[in-house]
């Protein structure tokens, strides 16, 4: 056996020993997120999230949604277009809550997906209230993206648009 030969047997049980080792540290890093928790920790945080924003929008809890919603968010409902939380707020919220009352939102069908400190959750939405006595009906989908910022998440943006969808919350 030539020296090349005998050195390369030695070495292919340590390289495949690194390949191992390295391979199980790529496979335990994919199952952390940025928290360092596992994926559903964060995935249940954001559905917690989701459901605290129907929560807030029900009770006029303005409070709440300010600790959710990203300063910078953008909001496109329909056809609107809101850059920056204090100008959905104030311009659109604000108004909509004051106008609307016995507001019950539903978000069902809720899909969350991570990647690196983004996720986003898919959804349909339905709301009923009353204005003017009337009772108000709204239907649709929507698009939720959350990013953390130092140790949280918090709602980047926010899509949403009237009409059908089907049973697991996609257009179509």
């Amino acid at each position: 056996m030539s020296h090349i030969t005998q050195r390369t047997r030695y070495l292919w049980p340590t390289a495949a020993a690194i390949l191992v080792a390295a391979a199980c540290t790529v496979e335990r890093a994919d199952v952390r997120t940025p928290s360092g928790e596992p994926p559903e920790a964060d995935t249940t945080q954001i559905r917690r999230l989701v459901d605290e924003i129907a929560r807030a929008y029900e009770t006029g809890d303005l409070g709440s949604l300010d600790t959710i919603y990203h300063e910078s968010a953008t909001v496109f409902e329909g056809d609107k277009a809101d850059t920056g939380w204090p100008s959905y707020r104030d311009g659109h919220l604000v108004p909509e809550l004051e106008l609307l009352s016995d507001r019950r939102l539903r978000f069902e069908g809720i899909r969350v997906r991570l990647t690196g400190s983004t996720a986003w959750a898919t959804c349909r939405y339905a709301l009923t209230a009353v204005r003017d006595g009337e009772d108000v009906t709204a239907r649709g989908l929507g698009t939720m993206v959350f990013r953390r910022f130092a140790g949280r998440w918090r709602l980047v943006h926010a899509h949403t648009s009237t009409g059908g969808g089907n049973e697991d919350g996609n257009g179509g």
